[in-house]
């Protein structure tokens, strides 16, 4: 406990010292701890992850003095493995970074440390560095990660009714700060299946043709959006289920609905064809107007999907 406590005093003390000089600021590129003096073997106080925002007091040999108000602790670091906010090539830098913890999380399965890393090297780049040219595409990368993150961790819910979604602040700034880019574009994607909560299709079809409207309206506002095929594709895979649980003779049966579903999924895929040509969201629209217009039933999901087939 006296151990502790003389840590936390040194570590307030060294806080104030900070704010009372104005100090070099840079962002942390990798792992390391913070050590109680500049010797690697001295007490560790505490971790810098990737994207913390650090302030450098002094140096000593090889090793740094830096306040991090994110760890809570003044201490020491190697003198490698940051960036300084001054340094001109500091976005270039930090987007390879992010992009390297990126791949890294990629590479393993379940690495949500390297994913979160990832996306504060992104998001620090929009915070200190808005005007650079990679701004736009790190906002979004940051944003999307931490969304795929917080929606991973979401509990299943056998009534789409009762879904829950992460924070869509990030996202949406993508959307109003860079609103005609395809980074906007990729953003607004991210978000259709808020608006996904009727119900389970396999009680309630008419749930489906809500989901395909959301599909329609992403589509018509971003027509040349990297997403819109796919967005397309989407719509028309609902619209084949839809002819599917229709023609079943069960309580949802309706041969009319059937009927207009079925001359749906023909016109979708035709229009597939002529604004999205040479794509393999359009290509798979063919096989699924050519499999419905045989009369084969398509193959039903085990329950109501979030987004996509």
């Amino acid at each position: 406990m006296r151990w502790g406590r003389a840590l936390l005093a040194l570590a307030l003390g060294a806080a104030a010292s900070a704010q009372a000089v104005a100090l070099q600021k840079a962002i942390a590129l990798t792992a390391t701890p913070i050590y109680l003096s500049p010797d690697a073997t001295s007490t560790k106080v505490g971790a810098v992850r990737p994207g913390m925002l650090l302030g450098i007091q002094s140096q000593a040999q090889d090793f740094l003095q830096i306040f991090s108000g994110a760890a809570g602790v003044s201490g020491w670091i190697p003198k490698y493995g940051y960036v300084r906010l001054d340094n001109p090539q500091a976005p270039e830098v930090l987007f390879g970074a992010g992009a390297e913890q990126e791949a890294l999380a990629e590479s393993r399965s379940n690495e949500d440390q390297a994913a979160n890393d990832a996306a504060q090297l992104f998001l620090s780049i929009d915070e200190y560095f808005p005007a650079s040219a990679r701004a736009a595409e790190a906002l979004y990368r940051g944003a999307e990660i931490v969304w795929e993150l917080k929606l991973s961790e979401e509990p299943p819910h056998t009534d789409p009714a009762m879904r829950q979604f992460p924070r869509t602040e990030l996202l949406r700034r993508v959307i109003s700060k860079y609103p005609k880019t395809p980074w906007a574009a990729r953003a607004a994607f991210h978000l259709i299946v808020t608006h996904f909560t009727c119900g389970n299709w396999f009680d309630k079809p008419d749930c489906i043709g809500k989901e395909i409207h959301q599909y329609d309206n992403y589509v018509k506002k971003y027509p040349r959006s990297p997403r819109a095929a796919q967005a397309a594709y989407d719509a028309i895979y609902r619209a084949g289920i839809a002819w599917t649980l229709y023609r079943q003779r069960t309580k949802v049966g309706n041969e009319e609905k059937a009927e207009q579903y079925q001359a749906e999924v023909a016109q979708r895929a035709a229009a597939m064809q002529a604004a999205y040509p040479n794509t393999d969201w359009t290509a798979r629209a063919a096989l699924e107007a050519f499999t419905v217009a045989q009369g084969e039933p398509m193959v039903l999901p085990d329950r109501t999907p979030l987004g996509g087939p």
